[in-house]
């Protein structure tokens, strides 16, 4: 089997429309150790509190994991007046085709006067924004019943990320479908599409994985994390309406592109240094975790931490425990770090 400096990586590009499947394959070679010199510290968000931690794995051993890891750069954005432009055009294709309040030199906002109140705010420089219709303006929304299958659901999920040119290949493919109800003039989970007043979809980034140049064998797989775990890079809500005007009632882009032509590898820390940094108050539990009691850790893996605010896109080691306890400790050895 091959090493980690053995072997290729590859991103698996999928687009799925119900049962019909494209996958595009791209080869990245390896290109050598520490190439981007020391990187800064990882951006996790502040943390509130945290529970008392107990590691207990399957095996009860914490596992032999690889000495080193592929970092990729995902440069941040810089301000310039193209980008304004691009912003505007965006908004232009979500419907908002006004001119926009500069709310600072980086945040621009389109409100209406229309019916569902519909509101966009946009980062311009990182592309990231949050667009929302008050549904609550029309209660006859959370009354129609459109919604025939998740197949359904997700084809016009997509069709829609389409129209609005929110569609990157690296998040096709890995998605999770909730349903919503109505109640008040709040949206609780319904236990099942036929229940649901509302489909909610969250579209996360596929996995990297690593795979045996002769072999083709699949070597390992590192899923992406968020800050929040549960919820997707790209978030969308749709009404059971076939009106276009009422149909996406929100939709939330965190997309940060990330070059995967360019990376190097990175020599990383033991599982056993990054439990001891959990344990002793490093790394960061997400604040959707318990925030006292005891919480016993069932699983931990690498995976690469998706924050969008990182220059470059790096592994980390991820804690999965009891009552959706998520932690991550930054997997680069501090040596190599700011």
């Amino acid at each position: 089997m091959a090493s980690l400096t053995e072997s290729a990586v590859v991103v698996r590009k999928a687009i799925k429309y119900g049962a019909i499947g494209f996958v595009a394959i791209s080869l990245l070679w390896y290109l050598g150790g520490a190439g981007f010199g020391k990187l800064e510290k990882l951006k996790f968000p502040e943390e509130t509190t945290r529970p008392e931690m107990l590691l207990e794995l399957p095996t009860g051993e914490i596992p032999t994991f690889p000495d080193r890891m592929t970092v990729y750069s995902s440069p941040l954005e810089r301000s310039t007046f193209l980008k304004a432009n691009k912003a505007i055009e965006q908004a232009s294709k979500l419907g908002f085709t006004f001119k926009p309040v500069e709310n600072s030199k980086t945040e621009y906002i389109w409100d209406t006067n229309d019916s569902l109140s519909s509101k966009l705010i946009m980062n311009i420089i990182t592309g990231h924004f949050r667009m929302t219709k008050q549904w609550q303006n029309d209660p006859e929304l959370a009354r129609v019943v459109g919604f025939k299958s998740d197949a359904q659901v997700l084809s016009a999920g997509v069709g829609l990320l389409r129209i609005s040119d929110v569609l990157p290949d690296d998040i096709l493919g890995e998605e999770k479908i909730s349903y919503l109800k109505a109640e008040g003039d709040k949206l609780a989970l319904a236990l099942a599409l036929s229940d649901a007043d509302f489909v909610q979809i969250d579209f996360y980034r596929k996995n990297i994985e690593e795979i045996d140049e002769e072999t083709k064998e699949v070597l390992s797989s590192y899923p992406f994390y968020r800050p929040t775990p549960r919820k997707g890079l790209v978030r969308l809500i749709l009404s059971g309406s076939d009106k276009p005007n009422e149909k996406l009632i929100l939709l939330e882009n965190n997309y940060t592109e990330i070059d995967y032509t360019k990376m190097s590898t990175y020599q990383i820390k033991t599982g056993l240094e990054a439990w001891e940094e959990l344990k002793n108050g490093g790394g960061f539990v997400t604040n959707d975790s318990p925030d006292n009691g005891t919480i016993k850790i069932r699983r931990m893996f690498l995976g690469y931490f998706d924050g969008g605010t990182d220059e470059y896109t790096m592994p980390v080691y991820v804690f999965l425990g009891d009552k959706n306890f998520v932690a991550y400790v930054s997997a680069i050895t501090d040596e190599w770090l700011k």
